[in-house]
């Protein structure tokens, strides 16, 4: 079940990075870019899921959050 989460709250520069650091498979390359991006969580993990700057095709990324330090 995919619960909703709001991309918009990440902050700019984890946002600009989430959206640079993609990987396509119809074009099978690197850091296209994605658009329409929607952020959500699937069995304990969080995606964010939207289309290839390049081709359209869509793209998923799993987030990982890692703790920062102090």
């Amino acid at each position: 079940m995919k619960i909703a989460r709001d991309f918009f709250a990440n902050s700019p520069e984890d946002q600009h990075w989430l959206l640079r650091n993609t990987w396509c498979d119809t074009c099978d390359a690197a850091d296209l870019g994605m658009t329409d991006p929607a952020e959500y969580e699937e069995d304990g993990h969080v995606f964010v899921e939207g289309r290839c700057a390049k081709c359209r095709g869509i793209v998923r990324s799993e987030v990982i959050i890692k703790e920062r330090n102090p």
